[in-house]
């Protein structure tokens, strides 16, 4: 989307053909894309401010908060070019830029918001200002995608020029390193990355890493033909060796230097370069030569704050010719023009070791409230999980209660299924057995029966042959007697019968006896009979007695069990 806000953007042919240009790239391409492109870049023309306006106006229309950040960035810097000082439109350009990274939730944007901001302050010596910057940077550093910051390795590169200018030389060199990766090779950045890990290696008197990168950088300036890195390389080495006492070949480097830099318009490093020549012939006593250089070095001085260490390092020089040559009048109006700019030096100077005492206090605190939250995060953090562990413990024992609840019910359940199960079985069973002995009694009735019918038969004989014959009638009648006297239900048959019955009916007969207390075993007999449905004639044959028998045994029982009975 961001390639494609890009369209329409300007009428200009070059506009199109960037949009054109961008159409493949990605989102961190087209960033950079737009950050780099020059005709956001100009130092005071209405033009590029209308470009970058109209870049965060289409930014808006089109809903890309990613190039809103960009061209509010871009026009802090227009306006900080612009004034060449610190002004409310740069100010409120950079926070808006910063508002809108936050409020996307993109910590890369948010880098390098932070790191303009604070490079802004730190190009005018406000160190005070920039150092909440770049202690936010320097956090966010080990947060982001790195493939996701535009232009990392040139804002790592800002980044790294603070830190090496409040004396944090070590740290400046570990910022290059992370970040050379990330800038072109041969370009003027990577280039510029080696040559000031070699300047911050110097300021720790580490001569011999210095040179090791001074040559490294000096060999990709030569393979990329860059001349004008050759020359500030010259120069840097030039230093290296006048401390090795090496006079004229540090004079020879930094001739170079002052070719090449004047050649390509590079004033301020060609005027420091012509100083330190000067420095170096006055040390070997050519002081004419130093003056010339001299001479020519003050065509390139500007009445800016920055340049107060050339104008002392030049009144200075300016006097030690003075005093070689016998001039007492100059040597006096140089000595008291180079005592006036070397207080004012050495007051900034002491402003400046405040100042970065301050960022280490500033440096420490912020570390300290890191960690105090981290601590704070941490804790609450342990707090959480601790009531999370807890209230899992909770859950679990619940959920194991209730499996246990519901693993008692499921056993219990198949406990009474398995119960029901059996009973029913003993149930069917006792049925079975039951349906026997009352098939086996019916059969018996039967049998009874024609026993009865046979009987009668054999009496209607025995009349009449007893007529003929009295003896063999008395003792048949006897006998017959007898068979009809003797009952079918046995007590053993009723003892088997009584344990089928009980078991089929539980309790039936005891809680009759319970509430009938009078009830003879012949009654419980009878009321057992009743209780399986027998008819008369069924217990008169059982029981072996007369079918009114029954009869008046049923009457007896009916009034027994009607007479109340006795309580205790």
């Amino acid at each position: 989307m961001i390639v494609f806000l890009l369209v329409g953007l300007s009428l200009s042919a070059q506009h199109h053909a960037l949009s054109n240009k961008l159409r493949g790239e990605n989102k961190v391409a087209a960033l950079e894309s737009i950050l780099s492109d020059p005709k956001f870049i100009g130092k005071d023309s209405i033009t590029t401010w209308k470009e970058i306006n109209s870049l965060y106006e289409r930014a808006k229309e089109e809903k890309v908060p990613e190039v809103e950040v960009a061209s509010d960035l871009l026009a802090a810097e227009f306006y900080a070019n612009r004034n060449d000082q610190l002004n409310p439109k740069t100010d409120f350009y950079f926070a808006r830029a910063l508002s809108t990274a936050k409020r996307i939730g993109s910590k890369e944007l948010q880098l390098i918001a932070f790191i303009r901001e604070g490079y802004h302050y730190f190009g005018h010596r406000e160190l005070e200002m920039a150092i909440p910057y770049f202690l936010q940077a320097g956090q966010l550093v080990s947060q982001v995608d790195r493939e996701s910051v535009p232009q990392f390795g040139k804002h790592i590169n800002q980044m790294s020029s603070f830190y090496g200018y409040i004396g944090n030389y070590p740290g400046a060199i570990e910022l290059l390193q992370e970040a050379l990766p990330y800038a072109k090779d041969g370009s003027g950045l990577h280039i510029n990355m080696v040559n000031s890990m070699g300047v911050f290696s110097e300021k720790q008197q580490l001569f011999e890493q210095a040179v090791v990168h001074f040559q490294r950088a000096l060999g990709i300036a030569q393979r990329s033909q860059d001349s004008l890195w050759m020359g500030i390389i010259f120069g840097n080495l030039a230093k290296i060796e006048e401390h090795k006492g090496n006079a004229y070949k540090a004079i020879r480097l930094l001739e170079e230097n002052v070719r090449l830099s004047v050649k390509y318009n590079e004033t301020t490093d060609a005027m420091r370069a012509m100083l330190n020549i000067a420095d170096v012939l006055i040390d070997v006593g050519k002081w004419t030569e130093a003056e010339a250089y001299l001479i020519e070095s003050e065509k390139y001085l500007q009445h800016k704050p920055s340049f107060l260490q050339t104008k002392t390092q030049l009144a200075k020089l300016r006097f030690e010719i003075a005093h070689f040559k016998g001039d007492q009048s100059a040597e006096l109006s140089y000595l008291t023009n180079y005592v006036r700019l070397d207080d004012s030096l050495r007051t900034r100077e002491r402003y400046d070791e405040l100042q970065r005492a301050y960022w280490q206090w500033q440096s420490d605190e912020f570390q300290r409230s890191i960690e105090a939250a981290k601590e704070e995060r941490e804790s609450a953090l342990l707090l959480e999980l601790t009531f999370g562990l807890f209230l899992t413990a909770v859950l679990v024992i619940i959920i194991l209660l209730l499996n246990r609840s519901k693993n008692k019910l499921k056993i219990k359940s198949a406990i009474l299924e398995k119960e029901k199960f059996a009973s029913a079985l003993k149930q069917k069973v006792l049925a079975e057995e039951l349906e026997t002995v009352t098939i086996s009694w019916k059969e018996a009735e039967e049998k009874s029966h024609e026993n009865t019918t046979l009987i009668a038969d054999l009496q209607s004989n025995l009349k009449k042959l007893g007529r003929e014959n009295d003896s063999i009638k008395v003792r048949s009648v006897e006998a017959l007697d007898e068979m009809l006297k003797e009952p079918i239900m046995t007590d053993d048959r009723w003892a088997k019968f009584k344990l089928t019955f009980d078991q089929v009916f539980p309790d039936y007969l005891s809680k009759k006896r319970k509430r009938y207390p009078r009830l003879t075993e012949g009654d419980q007999r009878l009321l057992a009979l009743m209780k399986l449905k027998y008819s008369n004639m069924g217990m008169a044959s059982l029981l072996g007695i007369s079918l009114d028998g029954v009869k008046k045994a049923k009457q007896r029982l009916k009034k027994k069990m009607e007479e109340p009975t006795d309580t205790q």
